[in-house]
């Protein structure tokens, strides 16, 4: 009998998680050209506020980091593993990415995603 429990919570655990991975809605976050999230990164890091950026990823610096670049300029985002997108993408793919800003003084100024969307084309 606990087996049976057992499987229909990790079940229900799949599918919870299934539903959360294919959510395609908006995510409330102000877009912001990466000019502009560079130049308030010291703010948008101590407010923890989300920032949506729209452009494209155009180089992998290493397994987690890669350069996005819209037409303000480029900024590094670091994407986890769970967070990678289950659609093919390369740097001709237009993307919304949503996260949080990570500023550092003596560092680049980083995204750490929370979200990616392929703009309908």
């Amino acid at each position: 009998m606990k087996t049976k429990k057992w499987i229909a919570c990790l079940f229900m655990l799949i599918i919870a998680n299934v539903g959360f991975a294919q959510y395609k809605g908006s995510i409330s976050a102000k877009l912001y050209l990466v000019k502009d999230v560079v130049e308030q990164a010291s703010q948008l890091d101590k407010s923890d506020a989300l920032v949506k950026i729209q452009g494209f990823i155009i180089d992998r610096v290493n397994d987690d980091t890669y350069w996005f670049k819209d037409s303000s300029g480029r900024i590094q985002v670091e994407i986890d593993e769970d967070q990678i997108p289950n659609f093919p993408f390369n740097e001709k793919t237009e993307l919304i990415i949503v996260g949080e800003v990570d500023y550092d003084v003596l560092e680049e100024v980083e995204i750490e995603v929370e979200f990616i969307q392929k703009v309908n084309s």
